[in-house]
C-alpha cells in the first residue's frame, strides 16, 4: 500500500456554486474536449437517447430532485475528483501509481505504474475514477494540472 506524502501549505481545488449550476453540461464538454481532443459521446448518465455513455469521463453532472413541503427543485451536482485531504484511493494503491503531490495537493495517477486493478475506484467514495479499457489503466480528473502550470497559456486560460 502507498503512504501519503507530507502536507504542504498550498492546496488547490475547485469551487462549484451549486446554486448557479443549471446542469448545462458545459463543464463536462470542456473537460472532455481538453482531455480527449474532442471525441465526444452522449453527455447524460441515464439512458442518453437509448445509448450508453462510453469513453472516459473526468467530470459528470448528476441531477437530483429535492422535494420539501414547500415544493421541489432540481439540484445539479458536477462530480469529479475532489482531490481529498487524505485520499483513500492513494493509500489502497498496491503499486504507488495513485499519488498526492505534496506541493499542491493534487491527486494524480502515474499510468506507467498503474496495473488496472481498480482498487482505487473501489476506495473512492465519490466514484471519480474510471477504467480506460483502451489502455488498461485507471483515469481521473487531473485538476487540469497540464493547464494551470503551463506558462505558454495566457493567465486567464489556466
Amino acid at each position: 500500500m502507498t503512504c501519503l506524502s507530507s502536507q504542504s501549505g498550498k492546496k488547490l481545488g475547485l469551487v462549484i456554486d451549486l446554486d448557479t449550476c443549471v446542469g448545462c453540461q458545459a463543464c463536462v464538454t470542456a473537460c472532455k474536449e481538453w482531455n480527449t481532443g474532442g471525441h465526444m459521446a452522449p453527455l447524460t448518465d441515464i439512458d442518453p437517447y437509448g445509448g450508453h455513455v462510453d469513453g472516459v469521463w473526468f467530470n459528470r453532472v448528476h441531477s437530483y430532485e429535492h422535494t420539501t413541503e414547500m415544493g421541489g427543485r432540481t439540484v445539479n451536482f458536477p462530480r469529479s475528483c475532489l482531490h481529498c485531504e487524505t485520499p483513500a484511493c492513494v493509500t489502497v494503491c498496491p503499486t504507488g501509481a495513485s499519488y498526492k503531490r505534496a506541493s499542491d495537493g493534487i491527486v494524480l495517477i502515474d499510468e506507467d505504474k498503474c496495473i488496472g486493478c481498480k482498487l482505487c475506484s473501489w476506495a473512492c467514495p465519490y466514484g471519480a475514477r474510471e477504467f480506460d479499457t483502451d489502455v488498461g489503466v485507471m483515469k481521473k480528473c487531473t485538476l487540469c494540472v497540464d493547464r494551470i502550470y503551463n506558462d505558454n497559456l495566457a493567465e486567464e486560460d489556466r
